[in-house]
């Protein structure tokens, strides 16, 4: 009985009233702001399955720019570390942030090249020729280009052409661009394909961005989480002359289940 007074005389004390109000917007500040996160990760969690299902209805879409450049688009997935899990093997401390996959078709038709004969021996896999077919052709559309080499040996006795088999060299360097945008307004994702390599299709792509706020995300963060660290220092210590402040660099522990 005398705690229970004791406990309603603190309170009914004028003096505390302050105090318990101060605190009870506290709480209801608190409430309120964890009511508001659980609000938004609902709707942003409707928002991501709304943006998965037309994904996954989705085709791809090629066209040429004004430019002259192959261009596709196609809407891309946001998934979960545990929807990808089966899919994609990674470090498990190191997980991806977005994977980006296509397929790609380059059709070319390489026409008017120079041919020039040599009277010379070759020697080929299929026998020795004393002459033989080049030719050689290079083309560059912006940061892309393309090289072939040739050679045909051939042979001609008693007014025969004996051919050989051909040597073909060919190198292609070809700058693509890939990038995984959304769109502000929707809030949609989607996979951009870009090539200045002419001819080029993209039959397929497939665009996947991790979803960091899914709790396999958040709880490889935290394993990840260092509790020593070196950093600034502001606190009170002692000294020769007694209890003072100071400033300065030094080895902070802070556990995990503090960090933010």
């Amino acid at each position: 009985m005398i705690i229970l007074k004791n406990i309603i005389g603190i309170l009914t004390d004028p003096k505390n009233t302050r105090m318990f109000l101060l605190g009870g917007i506290v709480v209801l500040c608190i409430l309120l702001f964890r009511q508001c996160e659980q609000t938004t990760l609902a709707k942003g969690e409707a928002s991501r399955i709304t943006n998965n299902w037309k994904a996954s209805l989705d085709t791809i879409q090629n066209y040429i720019d004004k430019d002259g450049n192959s261009i596709a688009q196609i809407r891309a997935l946001n998934l979960s570390l545990d929807e990808i899990k089966g899919e994609l093997k990674f470090e498990k401390n190191k997980p991806p942030l977005t994977i980006i996959k296509t397929e790609t078709v380059i059709k070319e038709v390489i026409v008017e090249v120079p041919v020039i004969v040599l009277d010379t021996v070759v020697n080929n896999a299929t026998g020795v020729f004393n002459s033989a077919l080049t030719f050689s052709d290079k083309k560059e559309w912006g940061k892309s280009f393309r090289t072939i080499d040739g050679l045909i040996p051939y042979e001609t006795t008693d007014s025969i052409i004996t051919f050989g088999n051909a040597n073909i060299e060919l190198q292609q360097n070809i700058f693509l661009t890939s990038s995984l945008i959304r769109d502000n307004k929707t809030k949609e994702l989607f996979v951009n394909l870009l090539t200045d390599y002419p001819g080029t299709t993209f039959n397929s792509a497939e665009g996947i961005l991790i979803d960091q706020r899914s709790s396999a995300f958040k709880r490889l963060q935290y394993e990840n989480r260092k509790t020593l660290g070196l950093g600034l220092q502001l606190g009170v210590g002692f000294s020769g002359n007694g209890v003072a402040p100071y400033v300065g660099i030094g080895l902070n522990y802070t556990p995990k289940f503090l960090q933010w």
